[in-house]
Formats: C-alpha cells, structure tokens, sequence
C-alpha cells in the first residue's frame, strides 16, 4: 500500500492543532457537521480553533466500476473522486473561473489503484443559488443570478468541458462580487470533441427544472 498528503506550508500548523495533521486522521476524521454522506464517503464542515471553517471530503473507498471506466478510457494513473476533483478544479481555475482552495489533499492507494482520497478545501465567498434565490426579495436581482449561472453554464460547454448531470443549482455558489463560482466538480471533463446541441440543451433544462419556486 502506497499514501501521500500534501498540505500547503502555511496550513500545516493550523491542521495540526485541529489534530488533523496526517492522513490517517484526516481519513478516519468523524466530527464537525455533516453536509452530505454516502456509502463510499462524505463530506463534512468544520470549525479550526482559530475560528476558521473548512471543509474535508473524503473517500473511504473507490469502488471498482469507475476504476474500470478510467482505464478503459486510457486515464492512467485512475484516481480516487477527491483527486479527479482536484483536478477539475485547477482545468477550471485555469479557464478563469472561481473553485474553493484546496488546502490539503492526499490518497492512499492499492497494488497501484487507488483506494481512498481526503480533500480540504476553504469556503467560498458567497452563498449556494439554491440557497440564495428562495432568500431574495427583488426579483431583478433573482433574475440576475440566474442569467450569471446559465452564462457560466454556456460557458463550460463552449470550452467542452461536460460537467454531465451535476449542473444543478445548489453546485453554483453566487459569490460577493456577483460572479459565480462552482462546487463539487469531480465530474467535469473536457471532452475532445465539441458537446452536441442535444446534451448542451438537456443540460440547461436540467438546472432550469431544478431551480427553486417562488
């Protein structure tokens, strides 16, 4: 069995005092809130004693299906969701576009396939759309919001880049600037190919049907 964490150098003390410092810990880590959970992991919020929040995701184990889809693909090394994440965050990063730090991240891996991932990752400025639209009053600034979305959605697809079924509401945050940032991006691609009109459609109907009433 292999393992690696890597935690930027200005975090390290603050991890630490958290008692988070490796990745054993930051596996087996149970406390803060919950935000979601399933079987083959979760994602939880937490506040550091210095008052800051984090959030940790991890992987307690990758099951064998999506492990298969990679290497029929010709994606090698395959690679744990908290790492395919990671680096769908830097591929947005690089086209400009606003994801949450990461802090830390590491995997531990098995006869050379991977096994489990950790990610710790700051907040974002800003509150969820699915959060955001039910709380404003001043329609404009509702319609606004939306129109910022659906332009970052318009966005991904003109630079191939398939986000598949997670382009939902609650995965794009509205941040202070009105800009939009994006959550839990561990399914987003770049396709080699241009993403056809009938899946560029099916996916700004599926975020449409998905926003909340008024």
């Amino acid at each position: 069995m292999s393992e690696f964490l890597t935690i930027l150098p200005e975090w390290q003390p603050r991890l630490a005092q958290a008692g988070l410092a490796d990745l054993t810990t930051l596996l087996a880590f149970s406390g803060g809130d919950c935000l979601s959970r399933h079987p083959r992991g979760k994602t939880s919020r937490l506040q550091l004693p210095d008052g800051q929040t984090i959030f940790i995701k991890q992987d307690h184990y990758t099951k064998f299906d999506p492990i298969l889809r990679q290497l029929y693909k010709g994606q090698w090394p395959p690679q744990p969701n908290t790492e395919r994440e990671r680096q769908a965050m830097k591929l947005l990063q690089s086209c400009g576009i606003t994801v949450p730090k990461i802090i830390a991240w590491g995997q531990r891996r098995r006869f050379g396939l991977p096994h489990q991932g950790v990610l710790v990752m700051l907040p974002l400025p800003g509150k969820a759309l699915d959060k955001y639209l039910p709380e404003e009053p001043d329609a404009e600034k509702r319609a606004a919001a939306i129109a910022a979305a659906e332009q970052t959605l318009r966005f991904l697809q003109d630079n191939q880049l398939d986000w598949n079924k997670d382009c939902k509401p609650e995965h794009f945050f509205l941040l202070e600037d009105g800009s939009i940032g994006l959550l839990d991006v561990e399914r987003l691609r770049r396709r080699r190919s241009p993403l056809s009109t009938r899946h560029r459609e099916f996916q700004m109907q599926r975020f449409r049907s998905l926003l909340p009433k008024n």
